[in-house]
This record gives C-alpha cells, structure tokens and sequence, in this order.
C-alpha cells in the first residue's frame, strides 16, 4: 500500500483540458469533485491549484493521463506530461499519474443516471471525471 494512502494524506486529483480543468480531492481516504478552473492560461491554473494546495494541505497530486486503450500516449498526453513539467518547476510536492482512460465516458454515464441535463452533464463533467481519477489510484493503491 502508498505511503500516501496508509497516512490517508490529502490529494489532489487532476483532469486536465486545454480550456477547462477538473479538481477533485481526497481528505482521510474520501475523494470529491471540488471544482473546475479555466486552463487556457497556465498562470491562472498554477494559482487555482496553489490554492487548492494549501486550504487542503495537499500531499500528491495525481494526473489523468489521457494515454490510449493499449497505455500509449497520445498527444494530449504528451500535453499533460509538459504541463506537469512546468508545475513542478513551482509546486515542490509529489505527483504522480494515473490513466484516465474512459473516465469521461463514465462521468457522462453518471450525470445521465442522475437525470442531469445535457447542458449540465457537459458544463460540469471535469471534476467529476478528475474525482474518478482519484477514485482509480485510491483504488489501486488500497
């Protein structure tokens, strides 16, 4: 079992888009959405996390990484690797990474069974999609 999960430390789960992001987190073992920022600028996203960061004093974030069904990556992949470069240049705590593979679809399915509106389910998908995230590598970590 993690470190990580055997202190039940806090993390922070990450959906990462080119317009907007998902957050989620996971306080003694329990993940939730939290909430979704607009990424379209890096130094915008790099506050909002730092935030996030420190009210729930964060110990790992993990990232979706949005590799392809047989764990290759793909570009955006590749996107989320150098975006994570860049914030480690600035956040000195651990990340890490998990896919991410069909956690949109199943965020969608969600919304759905809860009888969510089109309009919503689409509005509001990223940081239920980035609380399954958390939810895999809790998962696969316990």
């Amino acid at each position: 079992m993690s470190q990580f999960l055997k202190n039940k430390k806090n993390i922070l789960g990450v959906d990462y888009g080119d317009v907007n992001t998902g957050f989620a987190v996971s306080v003694d073992g329990v993940s939730s959405p939290l909430k979704i920022v607009n990424s379209k600028n890096f130094f915008h996203l790099l506050q909002e996390m730092q935030k996030v960061i420190q009210v729930y004093d964060i110990k790992l974030i993990v990232f979706g990484l949005p590799d392809s069904f047989d764990n290759k990556d793909t570009k955006q992949s590749i996107k989320v690797r150098q975006v994570v470069n860049n914030l480690k240049k600035y956040i000195k705590i651990p990340f890490d990474y998990i896919s991410e593979y069909g956690t949109t679809s199943e965020a969608l399915a969600n919304g759905i069974i809860s009888n969510m509106s089109r309009k919503n389910r689409n509005k509001r998908n990223d940081h239920y999609s980035a609380n399954l995230i958390l939810r895999t590598y809790l998962d696969s970590r316990s």
